[in-house]
């Protein structure tokens, strides 16, 4: 099974298809097989990335809490894993969070963004 390693987490992911790449982050508590609907659609023109945040899935389970930028820092892991240097980003729920992390850190990564039904993550104070 392929894992990515960030200080001492090992992170699940799999690819499928071919073409340009597509990194599937997944929401809160969902494994990656979760995109069971949407990954056939896109493996005929992406090379598709899906992978098991930290605590979910086959994903290491270490010590909460989990920031969100340490969940863009393991999606990152999994695109330098993957030999991926800049990918489409598509997040749902919390992955549209973590996606977006991305996009503000490392823009250079990004080929483009879609986020659903997330937020920005912002404070009002």
């Amino acid at each position: 099974m392929p894992f990515a390693e960030i200080n001492g987490v090992k992170i699940y992911w799999e690819e499928e298809g071919s073409g340009d790449p597509i990194l599937l982050i997944m929401g809160l508590g969902w494994p990656s097989y979760m995109w069971y609907r949407t990954k056939p659609l896109l493996t005929g023109k992406y090379r598709t990335i899906t992978f098991d945040n930290r605590g979910a899935g086959r994903s290491d389970v270490p010590p909460g809490p989990y920031p969100i930028a340490t969940m863009a820092s393991d999606a990152a892991a999994v695109l330098d894993a993957t030999g991926v240097e800049s990918a489409h980003l598509y997040g749902v729920s919390m992955g549209g969070m973590i996606a977006q992390t991305i996009a503000a850190t490392e823009p250079q990564r990004v080929l483009s963004l879609t986020s659903i039904y997330s937020t920005t993550g912002a404070s009002s104070e």
